[in-house]
């Protein structure tokens, strides 16, 4: 990300020394796309490591792999690493870190905007994944006879 704002920096010193505006802006518009493309490919690797500390991964793989070999009828709860122990496990692990959450400060982005909306975004995915963990657990298709260890809804981990 520093080559990019370096990058910036010099479109701005040619369009000072006479480059056309269409020109300028062509090459802020570039620049802007591959700043982004570079923050969400950041943000990718910083949420799978907070999923990883909260202990949510586990059960995000676990989900992930069922959904592959799912067949009608089955129950998430019996599938390796969805058992009752294990996401009651998980959620515990993951509600006491909305204590002190593990957010990344993203000090390698310079720009504050997008230090921000990579932070936002961290977080939003978090709360993604978790929703859909929810949810999952919860459904038909959860199995399981108590789910008083999914003690916060969604909107209440935000």
């Amino acid at each position: 990300l520093d080559d990019a704002v370096a990058l910036r920096n010099a479109v701005v010193t040619a369009k000072k020394a006479g480059l056309e505006s269409s020109v300028a802006t062509k090459w802020d518009k570039a620049l802007s796309e591959q700043e982004r493309k570079l923050a969400d490919s950041l943000i990718d690797g910083e949420t799978r490591h907070i999923l990883e500390s909260v202990g949510l991964a586990p059960v995000a793989d676990s989900l992930q792999d069922m959904e592959a070999v799912y067949v009608e009828g089955q129950l998430i709860a019996s599938h390796p690493g969805l058992g009752p122990d294990d996401v009651q496990a998980a959620m515990k692990d993951f509600y006491d870190s909305l204590y002190s959450p593990p957010m990344p400060p993203f000090d390698e982005i310079r720009d504050p905007v997008l230090r921000k909306y990579a932070r936002g975004k961290t977080a939003e995915n978090v709360v993604e994944l978790y929703a859909q963990i929810y949810n999952a657990l919860r459904s038909d298709r959860g199995g399981y006879d108590d789910v008083s260890f999914l003690s916060m809804a969604p909107d209440q981990v935000k």
